[in-house]
């Protein structure tokens, strides 16, 4: 098989700040030549992209190329492969570290260590649904005891959605996972919430007061917040003293610490808080993929563009940022 010379992409020229009025016209369709392979790498033609709309407001990494490709979540087949772990026409999914290059393009080099097979009997579209928001949840996930409760923010959200399952199945039948979200959040309690509360619909109290309400001593052990901000800062007051406060929201809180080898956990005011920047893995996808395989993990697609061209990307982007989805973004390249 010959393999190609040049690729149609999407490029980000430089960061920029949007909001619902600031379309991303930072975004631009151009052709570049096709990547090179390593001996650590597989060559990939990827067939579907999700999004991550606030990437494109991130600075750049000092290492990462230019002009850059964005979305890091892609789903396709192998091309070529010095590896034996896999072959050319390998149906793989991925999540590629921000450092690098991302999949909006038609081809993009993964190194073996971030490649999974994808689930048996799952679609391009869906599969590269699932990276990000499948280990993101995973690691907020991964220090759950049984019989803890567990606030989840942001719970009707690609990350969210997948934090309400794989926390019900850390806390176990005897924990309790409380959802808060807002549009999408009737699903939630079919993914395993044991309470969902839904914010638009609250009339006359605070979200906060119909947690405590339905939370057996009206506070928890543990919240996994998917927002930062202000939801937060709320939800931090509901976390017991010597809880835990874990948090992927955008941008970092203040409290963040990110010493020599990552982000830390620290202990504030009586509670230890961690902030962290999901990590690639494909270890983790397969165990990924097998919990989709068996019916104990369910994805979500909120979107789906239909091609690679700069109108549909950029419309993609505007649409992920105004949020009310009930899953991701995926941009549909082959």
């Amino acid at each position: 098989m010959s393999l190609p010379s040049s690729m149609r992409s999407i490029t980000l020229l430089t960061p920029q700040t949007y909001d619902l009025t600031n379309p991303p016209t930072s975004l631009n369709f151009t052709t570049l030549p096709a990547p090179t392979s390593t001996e650590s790498q597989v060559l990939l033609r990827i067939a579907a992209t999700a999004i991550t709309p606030y990437e494109l407001s991130w600075p750049a990494p000092p290492s990462s190329p230019t002009p850059r490709i964005p979305a890091h979540d892609v789903a396709g087949t192998v091309i070529s492969s010095a590896s034996p772990l896999f072959k050319a026409r390998d149906e793989v999914f991925a999540l590629l570290p921000y450092d690098g290059q991302g999949g909006m393009a038609e081809y993009a080099v993964c190194d073996v260590r971030f490649l999974a097979k994808m689930p048996k009997g799952m679609g391009f579209v869906e599969a590269a649904s699932v990276p990000r928001a499948a280990l993101t949840a995973l690691q907020a996930c991964e220090r759950l005891e049984v019989g803890e409760r567990v606030l989840v923010m942001g719970a009707t959200g690609a990350v969210g959605r997948m934090v309400v399952q794989l926390a019900r199945r850390g806390v176990g039948e005897r924990g309790v996972v409380v959802a808060v979200g807002g549009f999408g959040c009737e699903v939630l309690e079919g993914l395993g919430a044991s309470l969902v509360v839904n914010y638009k619909e609250i009339e006359g109290v605070k979200w906060e007061d119909a947690v405590k309400k339905g939370v057996k001593g009206g506070e928890i052990d543990v919240l996994i917040d998917c927002l930062g901000g202000e939801s937060l800062e709320r939800g931090t007051e509901l976390v017991k003293s010597g809880g835990r406060v874990v948090t992927v929201g955008s941008p970092p809180p203040r409290w963040a610490k990110q010493g020599e080898s990552g982000w830390e956990e620290i202990e504030e005011e009586g509670l230890r808080k961690r902030f962290f920047i999901v990590e690639e893995s494909g270890k983790q996808l397969e165990d990924v993929a097998r919990l989709i395989e068996s019916g104990n993990l369910k994805t979500s697609v909120g979107l789906v563009v239909d091609g690679l061209t700069e109108e549909g990307v950029r419309g993609g982007y505007s649409r992920g940022l105004k949020g009310g989805l009930s899953g991701s973004v995926v941009v549909k390249i082959a």
